[in-house]
């Protein structure tokens, strides 16, 4: 979901009066997040935009045959079926 640009801009003065009044380890953090609230909005391209989720293939790729477990079947003295949840 995209952010307004205004909505980053009024973050970015909140964080602003933070740097101005608070002690230099709090205005170092309030300096960091203003960077990356600037960042955030210019990296965004043109005006705000729904972004619609892209849906991923549910088909595996068929470059790999399936992996076999059923030719080799493990046979133990008091099992009683082919299942893992046979006991």
């Amino acid at each position: 979901m995209a952010v307004a640009p205004a909505r980053i801009l009024s973050e970015i003065e909140k964080y602003a009066g933070k740097a101005r009044t608070e002690d230099p380890a709090k205005m170092r953090e309030s300096v960091a997040a203003i960077r990356a609230l600037c960042n955030l909005l210019l990296d965004e391209d043109g005006p705000v935009q729904e972004q619609t989720p892209r849906a991923m293939p549910l088909t595996p790729p068929a470059s790999k045959p399936p992996i076999s477990l059923g030719e080799n079947k493990l046979k133990e003295e008091g099992a009683n079926g082919d299942s893992l949840f046979d006991f």
